[in-house]
């Protein structure tokens, strides 16, 4: 009979247990995932000023130790490690907070603007947030950012367009900008990727001076080309945004799940002793 008992006894234990192990096997699994979050930030081939992917990729570390540690208070039975990861994972929440706000805080202004027959997007650096202008204004920040866009294929693609299909080419935010001279200037395209540059410029955007058909210079100077590259960085950090408000969500809720039986968990194991 007292064998028995004890089993029965212990199945309540032994339920919260491998909860709070299946919810930190998640929690791991989550962070994951924000690590490679990271990862794809720091590797995308247009995002050269990559102003999210340190906070993303030091969160999801940090959040991946903090999992780790919760599962080994669960899988040992030790209550007061158990409480330490709720107070860190209240913490981890906290930063999700904080950086879904500052991501969709700089990339809530800016856009392209449309130019009488064409069928792309002009992009003025201006328009976007003080944070992203401050960044790219940075000579040092611009001139990583030139040697990143002249690696590219992006020019490389749009020199490939004839001077019949431009006008109504599907070009991307860096080829616009970075790739041709601003559309007021008047140049005329005479051949694939090169303009009439000789001629003198309809507008006085300084960028029409600055733009050349070298390969090496094209409009990669031009606040043109910044506003072009602040437009990737803001669909970039949108993606990015969108992400970690899931991922936030899914925390709250793992939280509210782990308090729950993280308490029950030590009320039957404090029992047991």
């Amino acid at each position: 009979m007292d064998d028995g008992y004890s089993k029965s006894d212990d199945r309540p234990v032994n339920s919260s247990a491998a909860l709070v192990k299946g919810i930190n096997i998640i929690a791991v699994l989550l962070s994951i995932a924000l690590i490679s979050l990271g990862i794809w930030l720091a590797t995308r081939p247009g995002d050269c000023e990559k102003y999210a992917t340190v906070p993303v990729f030091l969160i999801g570390a940090f959040f991946l130790l903090v999992s780790v540690l919760g599962l080994f208070g669960a899988w040992f039975a030790l209550v007061p490690i158990l409480y330490t990861y709720l107070v860190l994972t209240f913490l981890v929440l906290v930063a999700f907070l904080i950086l879904s706000i500052f991501l969709f805080a700089v990339t809530s202004k800016g856009g392209g603007y449309s130019v009488p027959g064409q069928t792309f997007q002009q992009y003025n650096l201006s328009s976007y947030s003080g944070y992203v202008q401050d960044r790219l204004n940075k000579e040092s920040n611009w001139n990583h950012i030139k040697a990143v866009i002249a690696a590219s294929d992006n020019c490389a693609k749009f020199d490939q367009i004839s001077p019949v299909d431009y006008p109504y080419s599907d070009l991307n935010s860096v080829q616009s900008g970075c790739c041709r001279p601003p559309s007021e200037c008047g140049y005329t395209m005479t051949g694939a990727g090169t303009f009439t540059t000789t001629s003198v410029p309809l507008s006085s955007n300084p960028d029409c001076t600055r733009y050349s058909n070298d390969d090496s210079i094209k409009c990669y100077d031009c606040d043109s080309c910044k506003g072009g590259v602040a437009q990737d960085l803001k669909k970039t950090g949108r993606i990015a945004g969108i992400i970690t408000i899931v991922i936030f969500f899914i925390l709250v809720a793992i939280l509210i799940l782990a308090c729950s039986v993280g308490h029950r968990f030590a009320r039957e194991h404090w029992n047991r002793v």
